[in-house]
């Protein structure tokens, strides 16, 4: 099973739940998934990370051959009928802040994957288009994420 992960699961984690400072491991174990083709972002989501150009920014840059997916023109063309749909189009104009929703929603429908998100725009979308969208806790859940913890 792949995910395609949405920009919103990097940024909640980072400055929320699991920063590096709290829990390198997490983020040992997502480079890891993305290593190993389980994981990946579309190039739009990576462009939203890269504009705060801080240490988010840094560190998705850091695997970004392992986990950036680049438009192709078969996922162009799932993009394009993602688009014509009129449910679609009223959903994607209604989040005009996030450009990467469909994309999202289109690499994880063309690469048979499961999107990852806590974005409800984005949930809408996969339901109109028939993908499958897990939030990120269930995300992992299913991947069995297990952390220790250690004083110092």
């Amino acid at each position: 099973m792949k995910y395609c992960l949405d920009s919103c699961v990097f940024i909640e984690a980072w400055n929320k739940h699991y920063s590096p400072e709290i829990s390198k491991d997490f983020w040992d174990w997502l480079a890891n998934l993305a290593k190993n083709k389980e994981i990946f972002i579309p190039e739009e989501v990576y462009e939203e990370i890269a504009v705060q150009k801080d240490k988010l920014y840094e560190w998705v840059k850091s695997i970004k051959t392992d986990i950036v997916y680049q438009l192709d023109d078969e996922t162009q063309q799932v993009v394009n009928n993602i688009i014509t749909q009129p449910e679609a189009i009223k959903l994607a104009d209604s989040n005009t802040k996030n450009g990467a929703d469909v994309f999202v929603v289109a690499y994880a429908k063309r690469n048979n994957a499961t999107v990852v998100s806590n974005d409800k725009s984005i949930g809408n979308l996969c339901k109109v288009c028939d993908v499958k969208i897990l939030k990120d806790y269930e995300f992992f859940k299913a991947k069995k994420l297990r952390m220790k913890v250690s004083l110092e």
